[in-house]
């Protein structure tokens, strides 16, 4: 079967999938939280970018050491000034090196030397873990605490990009996705135009792979998930319905990407969550079983089981 990103025929992919942004979410803590864990705000940075144009951008980014921070390459898109800003003080950056179509991208800033949080393995990240969501949101510093929900292939290696229902808003994208140890998971990134627990973040797999990396130039260049591909539309589109609560698109579409990727647990978990959500019970807990035998460890699909009230101690179903 060819695939073809999926079309949302109500809305349109493109137009209907995702944006930076939604409303404040309520859970989120403010800067007087921080005192929670002081290390949050000595980790994550202020990125201030003025941009060819004479717009001006606030993001997040991570301290990496060596005079470096890491951020998305969309935050500082067509940047004629980068400013990094930590507890009062101002330092100028450049460019340095990166992905785009990752949208991973790393600053130098002479002169700054931030502490740098500890970064965790990738194979430690899995569904269910507990996750801190830290950056600048609407300029502000804010925490917010969830957990991974998913799990999800591109076309690139070094991990998985991560859906967490830790919210962040405007101007946290490029900030740190953490574990409840301080260790840092991922990097925030994007989220659904329609909310809920549908916030992502870049894998630090990714930015190990990426920190020696030159980038001549990010000019003109898209992220892939700006402009999803055979590789990364389906998730993408998964999440997209799911958020809408379009279920009958989701039943669809699962059907397409299970066919596709009859290995990925992911896309049997989009399959159980529509057939739920449609009455279909006996689906749904096929579904469901079926990404626990790929991933005995997907948290979200016991969850569902047992709010199901299936007996988790009986063998799994064979599908």
């Amino acid at each position: 079967m060819r695939l073809m990103p999926y079309q949302d025929t109500q809305t349109g992919f493109a137009g209907g999938l995702i944006m930076f942004f939604a409303l404040l979410c309520a859970t989120s803590l403010t800067s007087a939280d921080a005192d929670e864990n002081p290390a949050w705000s000595a980790w994550v940075s202020k990125i201030e970018v003025e941009r060819l144009d004479g717009t001006k951008e606030i993001g997040s980014g991570v301290n990496i050491g060596n005079e470096r921070v890491v951020t998305n390459c969309h935050v500082i898109r067509e940047a004629s000034r980068i400013r990094v800003i930590q507890g009062g003080s101002i330092w100028q950056a450049s460019i340095d090196a990166g992905d785009v179509y990752r949208d991973l991208c790393f600053l130098t800033v002479p002169g700054f030397n931030g502490n740098s949080p500890a970064v965790a393995e990738a194979e430690n990240v899995t569904v269910g873990l507990a996750s801190v969501a830290v950056g600048y949101s609407a300029g502000l510093f804010r925490i917010s605490r969830g957990h991974v929900k998913g799990l999800f292939n591109c076309a690139c290696d070094g991990g998985k990009v991560i859906q967490t229902s830790s919210q962040f808003d405007p101007g946290a994208s490029g900030g740190g996705l953490f574990n409840d140890r301080g260790e840092l998971i991922g990097i925030l990134t994007f989220k659904s135009s329609v909310g809920g627990d549908y916030h992502f973040a870049l894998p630090v797999g990714w930015m190990k792979l990426l920190s020696s990396r030159p980038l001549p130039s990010i000019s003109g260049k898209t992220t892939f998930w700006e402009s999803a591909t055979r590789n990364s539309g389906y998730f993408l589109a998964a999440c997209d319905l799911g958020a809408k609560k379009n279920w009958h698109g989701l039943l669809a579409l699962s059907r397409d990407w299970i066919k596709e990727e009859s290995s990925n647990p992911e896309a049997w978990m989009a399959w159980g969550r529509s057939n739920l959500r449609l009455g279909n019970l006996d689906d749904a807990v096929k579904g469901f079983q079926k990404t626990l035998l790929l991933d005995s460890t997907h948290a979200e699909a016991w969850w569902e089981l047992q709010k199901l009230e299936i007996d988790l101690d009986k063998p799994l179903v064979t599908l």
